[in-house]
């Protein structure tokens, strides 16, 4: 079975790519044949590895026909989608590309948004067409599919975001990382002002612990470093020092790697992500410190909202530092409580791991490629795929 996955990928530093990159590795693990990568470069990539054999310039429609046509000699697509990772109107070159292919489709939903504009609903709803089947990560993402795009229920499939598997013991990662006798808590992903930091921030000028350490991993988003450079770091670094609490936090500006995230999370008790914005239908960061068993503090994103319930997490609301720092000095004083966290995060976290989530998408892909027998009208049996393929083709 061959499977072609477009997405961008490593050496690209985004969550796409990286969250591309575990699919192929769970899919490789799980099945006879390796998958295809077919990547999406902005022309930053100095190189691919050896798994990428068909390129598409994001911006260039006449580079997707071209990968359309290689696509066609494959069994099966997967397709990350995300809008800002394609070229045209909302990322409206996908939609040709998926129009062209003649093989099952099956679309990976990165982002639901509440309310789109007319034109990112139009790239969602037409890239579901032309897909067998569009996969979201949350009960939620299906709800939103079905009341504000319209998409049919039983086109849609649920497979959770994978996490990494976790070999760590905490003792060990905290040793190695000069943590000994500390009380962690971490965020980790792009620097960038749309996460709530200073949120996280101004609560830890008010937590009792003297030996906790907040922990910020990540470097500043390329897009911002382009722009502005560093100054958004700086002024966290400065709102840090202005509170008095510049020993109590610490900057580690590096892109988290999975190795690198696998021994910062499992060092970690506690993991915050404070976005102050509603509407996050996904989040990779928050899906590896619930793999890790981290006891999660969050805002109540969409995402948050179903991943952190029954009793897998614990919210606050947006901005609210008082409430963030209360959890946070409930947590650290009272170990029975912080471990119930730890344990239910860590228990439902097995089920999302990589080796589960390729299983998943596995399974979705054989119901397609063996679908159940049609009688046509003139008495012949037609293959369902067949029938898709010429759906997509007269659409």
């Amino acid at each position: 079975m061959k499977i072609a996955i477009i997405g961008t990928y490593p050496p690209r530093q985004c969550g796409i790519a990286t969250f591309t990159s575990d699919l192929y590795k769970s899919l490789a693990h799980s099945s006879e044949e390796k998958p295809t990568i077919v990547a999406l470069s902005d022309g930053s990539e100095s190189y691919f590895p050896t798994e990428v054999s068909i390129v598409i310039e994001k911006d260039k429609k006449e580079s997707y026909r071209r990968a359309a046509t290689l696509i066609n000699t494959f069994d099966v697509c997967i397709i990350q989608h995300e809008y800002g990772i394609f070229g045209g109107d909302a990322g409206n070159y996908i939609v040709d590309l998926a129009q062209s292919l003649t093989i099952p489709v099956i679309s990976n939903l990165h982002t639901v948004l509440s309310e789109p504009n007319p034109e990112e609903r139009k790239v969602l709803r037409q890239l579901a067409q032309y897909s067998d089947k569009v996969t979201v990560m949350t009960k939620r993402a299906v709800e939103m599919l079905n009341h504000i795009y319209h998409i049919d229920r039983t086109k849609i499939a649920l497979i959770p975001h994978g996490v990494p598997q976790f070999s760590y013991k905490q003792t060990d990662a905290k040793k190695s990382l000069g943590l000994e006798n500390k009380k962690v808590m971490l965020s980790f992903g792009f620097l960038g002002p749309n996460k709530g930091l200073e949120t996280a921030i101004d609560a830890v000028s008010t937590v009792e612990c003297p030996d906790f350490v907040y922990i910020i991993l990540g470097s500043t988003h390329p897009n911002i470093l382009r722009k502005e450079g560093e100054a958004y770091r700086r002024s966290l670094q400065e709102k840090a020092e202005d509170l008095g609490i510049a020993n109590k936090i610490l900057f580690i500006n590096e892109f988290a790697s999975e190795d690198l995230l696998v021994q910062y999370l499992s060092a970690c008790d506690i993991y915050v992500t404070p976005y102050p914005h509603e509407n996050q239908i996904s989040s990779g960061t928050l899906s590896f410190a619930i793999g890790a068993g981290a006891a999660v503090l969050s805002t109540p994103y969409w995402y948050a909202k179903d991943l952190l319930d029954e009793d897998r997490g614990l919210l606050f609301d947006f901005k609210d530092t008082a409430a963030l720092s209360t959890l946070i000095n409930q947590l650290l004083t009272n170990p029975i409580l912080l471990a119930k966290y730890r344990r239910n995060a860590a228990s439902y976290g097995r089920h999302m791991s990589w080796t589960n989530v390729g299983k998943m998408q596995l399974n979705l892909i054989h119901e397609l490629l063996s679908p159940p027998i049609f009688i046509s009208a003139v008495g012949r049996p037609l293959p369902l795929a067949l029938k898709s393929g010429q759906n997509k083709l007269s659409s």
